[in-house]
Formats: structure tokens, sequence, C-alpha cells
């Protein structure tokens, strides 16, 4: 096997894997998005001993956190309001905090409702619902994300990861593709990468040039994609690495095509 056809073959499987890895990229993206539709705004799910931010919009004014109240139906379940600032989209005035299940607390589902201290309910109370869970087996069946409820892991840190392998590979390629041009180049031959037609013909380019002996009126013969003679075509332009040649009438090229300088059958 020629330094040619082993670095195609390269770029193939580079290619390849690539393209798995980006519908697997998307299809974590997608989750991810999916997850945060199905998960109810103010549904909170818990083990024992663990916490979770909370907020919520305050139709009132208030002047320090120390307004805020809250009642649960379980005295296992407590609220810490850390903070109060306003919404990034209405401009109303938003807490924000922690909602916490105690390391004793009982499996379950118990109602949280925050208010403003000392005001009686002309704007009612924001309802949640916490349930705890007796074990990390149940938690983790709430979860609403599928990859992570079957793996375990966030699909933002899964979409990060396959991001990361696809950059690079996309360089990769990038750098095979150019030296799959070179390699063509030094052997006389080129991939057609651009068909236009027009009143003489079909006209077309490709990556070989007056540094490879292209010149003015230069004969290049065609190839299709699996190696078969599709034509010919006479250059009317050269540059120091690229041409542009109008095709015979009869002749049928698409970009991808190959052209080369000596007419032998592609191998």
């Amino acid at each position: 096997m020629d330094d040619l056809e082993k670095t195609v073959q390269n770029r193939s499987t580079v290619g390849k894997i690539s393209a798995l890895i980006c519908i697997l990229l998307c299809l974590s993206i997608i989750d991810a998005v999916i997850a945060g539709f199905r998960q109810p705004a103010r549904i909170y799910d818990l083990l024992p001993g663990s916490s979770l931010e909370i907020n919520g919009f305050i139709a009132e004014k208030v002047d320090s956190v120390k307004d805020i109240s809250y009642t649960v139906s379980s005295d296992h379940i407590s609220l810490s309001i850390d903070s109060i600032q306003k919404g990034h989209w209405f401009g109303d005035n938003m807490w924000q905090g922690q909602v916490m299940a105690g390391t004793d607390a009982p499996a379950g589902e118990f109602a949280l409702e925050v208010g403003v201290t000392g005001v009686k309910k002309i704007n009612p109370p924001l309802k949640f619902l916490i349930k705890v869970h007796k074990d990390y087996s149940s938690y983790r069946r709430s979860f609403k994300s599928f990859v992570k409820q079957y793996l375990d892991i966030s699909p933002w840190i899964l979409a990060a990861s396959f991001f990361s392998f696809v950059l690079p590979a996309f360089v990769y390629i990038f750098f095979l593709s150019g030296k799959i041009e070179r390699l063509m180049g030094e052997d006389g031959k080129a991939v057609v990468y651009r068909v236009k037609k027009n009143a003489e013909g079909c006209e077309l380019s490709f990556g070989l040039g007056s540094t490879h002996g292209v010149r003015i009126n230069t004969v290049v013969y065609l190839f299709n994609e699996q190696g078969e003679s599709s034509g010919k075509a006479v250059v009317n332009y050269v540059s120091d690495t690229d041409s542009r040649a109008t095709a015979e009438s009869s002749c049928t090229v698409m970009p991808g095509y190959t052209v080369t300088i000596s007419g032998r059958r592609l191998e």
C-alpha cells in the first residue's frame, strides 16, 4: 500500500468515527435540552442528607432575606434563603436559596410554600413539591435525561467529552486532506472541487497548477469515483496551484471526480 492510499484510508476511518461522534454529540445535547423541558419547574428530587439550589419570584417588594418565610409539611425538610436579586427576564424580585432534606428524612412527597412575612395571601405563596427518595436507585429513576438515568452522567458532560474529540479530529482530517492533495499533485492528479455550467459547456476547477506542469490548452483526463474514464477537458486558466478547464460537450463531470494529466486509468 503506497503512502497516498494509506493516507486516504486513514482520512476515511477518522471521518467515519468523527461522523459517529458528531451524531452522539447532537443526541447528548438533544437529551439535555428535552430533559430540561420535561423537568417540572417546581418539583425537586432529593436524597436524605442532600440539598439542591432553588429559586422563585416575589410579587411584593422586600428589603432582605429575612422578609421571606416558608412553610413545609415535614420537619425533615428545610429552606435556606441566600439572596434576593432582580430576575433576568422580567425584572421582578427573585429569591435564591437551597432546599435540604435531613439525613433521617423519610421517603415521600412534601409540600413547600414560600411567601413574604406578614403579607396576607393577596399574592399566593409559591408552592413546591419536594420528593425524597429512599435510595440512590429510586433517585436515579427520577432523572428526566436518558443519558443520566442509564449512564449516571450529565448529558452536558458527555457532550463536552464528545466535542473534545471532534475538534482535534477535524483538524487531523484537514491535515490529511492537505497531505492527500500534495501527494496527488506529485503524481499529476487532483480532485475536482467545483463544477460550473456555462455557454461553452461544463467548466471545472481542480488543484493542479503551473507548479505541476499544467499550461493553457493542456488536455486533462477525467475519471469518476469508481476510476472509470469520464472524458477530457482543456485548460483555459492556470495559477500556481489551481486550474480551470472546459470539458467536452459529451463529458459528465461532478465535484469529487479526479483529474489527471497523464490520462492513465486510476488504480
